[in-house]
């Protein structure tokens, strides 16, 4: 591939190359009324320069094909204007099921009461350090941005029945470490922050063939990519729509997650 071409690839082709992710997960605690649920998950979408509202919208038309139970937004709606999110608002208004959403560090950073604003017009329901009910015996909290915001399990997960099947979305994977150390009761924790890495390289190290990113943010190290279970738990970091700070993608399509529940067996 000529210079010109692997330049075309990075910044065009790859990063209007939405993927589709299918993870089937076990949820302890599932209802067995509830196998078969799925959700999607949409992340880092980082509307700007750099990512569009239709690219939003060919976003949205997927997952209404793949017709989920709900969709989770994990944050980073914007890059470096929050007025950008009103790009959000007719995308959001065009899913055929629930949204609920956390924030990003980006939304922080800009300004999230604007983007509160153009979430609320879009129909999504926002968490912030609490939970919602999403199906008869499954949970869902939603936690304050890790980085720049003011996290708090105990008080997401304290109106959720003992021994319910319990998801959490927050938008820093690597926070996944202080439920465990909590023995917070969550299956699952669903997270976006690291773009996957955004641009993966093959290196060879003398003995195998391993993926280096050599960009990753702060509290999405440890876990930049895809399902990784932790202690009794696990996290799902999904790879992000949008780019950011850079417009490109390398063996890192852009990612949209369904996820099919079922219960232990």
């Amino acid at each position: 591939m000529s210079v010109t071409g692997l330049f075309g690839y990075v910044r065009v082709m790859e990063p209007n190359w939405i993927d589709v992710e299918r993870i089937t997960l076990t949820i302890p605690g599932l209802p067995e009324r509830l196998s078969g649920l799925r959700i999607a998950q949409l992340s880092d979408i980082h509307l700007s320069k750099y990512t569009s509202a239709e690219k939003v919208f060919s976003a949205v038309r997927w997952i209404n094909q793949l017709a989920p139970d709900f969709v989770m937004l994990t944050g980073d709606f914007v890059g470096n204007r929050a007025e950008d999110a009103a790009g959000l608002i007719d995308p959001l208004r065009a899913l055929h099921m629930p949204a609920y959403a956390v924030y990003g560090n980006h939304d922080l950073w800009t300004d999230r009461a604007t983007v509160r604003r153009f979430l609320l017009e879009g129909g999504v329901t926002i968490l912030t350090n609490e939970s919602t009910e999403v199906a008869d015996g499954l949970y869902l909290a939603g936690l304050d941005d890790l980085w720049s915001g003011h996290p708090d399990l105990k008080v997401a997960l304290r109106e959720i029945p003992d021994n319910a099947a319990t998801l959490l979305m927050i938008h820093e994977p690597d926070y996944i470490d202080r439920v465990v150390t909590a023995e917070a009761p969550v299956a699952i924790q669903f997270s976006g922050h690291t773009h996957g890495g955004q641009v993966r390289i093959p290196l060879w190290d003398g003995e195998r063939m391993r993926i280096g990113a050599p960009i990753l943010p702060r509290h999405g190290e440890r876990y930049p990519i895809g399902l990784q279970p932790v202690s009794y738990s696990a996290v799902y970091t999904n790879r992000g729509l949008g780019l950011w700070p850079l417009p490109y993608r390398f063996n890192c399509r852009p990612e949209i997650s369904l996820f099919t529940l079922q219960p232990p067996v």
